[in-house]
C-alpha cells in the first residue's frame, strides 16, 4: 500500500501519496518545437516542479482540467535536483471530501503567515482610531478596510516575491505601518516639516492602502495564485488608487489632501523604473516608499539567508539581490578522537 505523506517531507528517491495545492501551470515549447507544461505544486513548506510531455498520458487531463489554484491527491516519485524538488507523477485526482479523513487540510497545502490574521487586522483598525483623526481620513481607510475584512485575511503580500503566503499582506502592512511610525517618531523631532498633522496621518493612511489594489490584481477564484485580467492589464497600483477614489466618491469624502492620497498610491513603488507612474513627490509619499522597500528587502534577505541546504559561508549571486552575501562563517567540523 502507497503511503500517504506531507509534500515537504518526502525525501530523494521516495514514491508516496501526497497532497498538495496547483500554485503554476505554464505551457511552453522545447528548442526543438516539442510542447510541454511546467507545473509547480506546493504545501505549506516545499515547491517542488513537474513537467508533462506531450503524448503523456496526462496531457489532456493536464491542458483541460488541471486548474491552478485547486488542490489534488497526487502519487509520484519525488527527487532532489540542483534547481529543486521534483515531481514524477504517477496519478493526479482533485481532492474530494472523503480526503479530509486522510488527512488533508488546504492550511496545510498553501504557505501560511504565522501570525493571526484577525489579530493583525485588529491591530491595524486601533492605529487608525488612535492615530488618524480627520473624519473624512478615517473614515474613508475603515471603509475600505471593514469592508474588505474576510478578502484582506486571507490574502498574500504578494504572488512569489515577498509574503508570498496566505495572511501575508496584513503582516506586510503591518511592519510597514510600524516602519512608518517609528520614522515619524524619530524623525520629527529633528525636521519641522515632519509635525505637520495632515503629514503624519497621510503616510499612515499611505501605509494601510499603499498595496490595496491587490484585492482586484488578484485572483481570489484560484486562491490568489494568479491575476485577474484587470491586475494582467492595469496592476495594483493603478487599481489601488481607482478603489481608493470610488470609495472616496461613494462616501461624499473630498478634500484637498485626497489627490495627495492619491499620488501616495500611484507612487509607492519608486518611479516609471519600478512599476509606479510617479515618483514620490511628498514628505509621506518617500516615508512610505522607504518603509515598504525596507520591508520587503528585510523579508528577501532573510529568506535567502535561511534557505536550506548547505551553499557556503557566501549566498550564490543567484539571489533577490543579484550580488553576494555573506551569510557567516560555517560551523566547525567536529574533532573526531583517534
Amino acid at each position: 500500500m502507497i503511503q500517504t505523506m506531507p509534500l515537504s517531507e518526502l525525501q530523494h528517491g521516495q514514491h508516496a501519496d501526497f497532497f498538495a495545492q496547483l500554485f503554476k501551470k505554464e505551457r511552453g515549447l522545447t528548442r526543438q518545437g516539442r510542447p510541454y507544461y511546467s507545473l509547480e505544486f506546493r504545501d505549506a513548506r516545499r515547491n517542488v516542479a513537474a513537467v508533462i510531455w506531450e503524448g503523456s498520458p496526462h496531457e489532456l487531463p493536464c491542458r483541460d482540467q488541471w486548474t491552478v489554484g485547486r488542490f489534488y491527491k497526487i502519487r509520484g516519485r519525488f527527487s532532489e535536483t540542483t534547481l529543486g524538488g521534483k515531481i514524477e507523477i504517477s496519478m493526479l485526482r482533485e481532492v474530494g471530501d472523503d480526503d479530509h479523513e486522510a488527512g488533508f487540510d488546504p492550511l496545510l497545502c498553501q504557505p501560511v503567515s504565522a501570525d493571526d490574521p484577525q489579530e493583525l487586522f485588529d491591530e491595524l483598525l486601533n492605529v487608525i482610531d488612535q492615530e488618524i483623526t480627520i473624519p473624512d481620513l478615517h473614515q474613508l481607510v475603515t471603509t475600505i478596510y471593514q469592508t474588505h475584512r474576510e478578502r484582506l485575511a486571507g490574502m498574500p503580500g504578494a504572488m512569489r516575491h515577498h509574503h508570498a503566503y496566505a495572511g501575508g499582506f496584513l503582516e506586510h502592512v503591518y511592519s510597514v505601518t510600524r516602519n512608518v511610525l517609528y520614522l515619524l517618531n524619530t524623525y520629527r523631532g529633528l525636521h519641522a516639516s515632519l509635525r505637520d498633522t495632515l503629514t503624519r496621518e497621510l503616510a499612515i493612511a499611505g501605509a494601510l492602502l499603499h498595496d490595496i489594489g491587490k484585492l482586484w490584481e488578484l485572483d481570489e477564484e484560484v486562491a490568489n495564485t494568479a491575476y485577474t485580467i484587470p491586475g494582467e492589464l492595469i496592476g495594483h497600483i493603478l487599481l489601488g488608487r481607482d478603489l481608493v477614489r470610488d470609495t472616496a466618491r461613494e462616501l461624499e469624502v473630498d478634500g484637498p489632501w485626497l489627490v495627495r492620497l492619491e499620488h501616495l498610491v500611484v507612487s509607492h513603488q519608486g518611479g516609471p523604473d519600478h512599476g509606479s507612474p510617479k515618483s514620490p513627490m511628498t514628505w509621506e509619499a518617500n516615508l512610505v516608499y522607504w518603509a515598504d522597500q525596507l520591508d520587503g528587502n528585510m523579508f528577501r534577505l532573510a529568506a535567502a539567508m535561511e534557505q536550506e541546504g548547505d551553499q557556503g559561508s557566501f549566498l550564490p549571486r543567484r539571489n533577490p539581490f543579484g550580488r553576494r552575501v555573506f551569510r557567516g562563517e560555517l560551523p566547525a567540523e567536529p574533532e573526531t578522537s583517534a
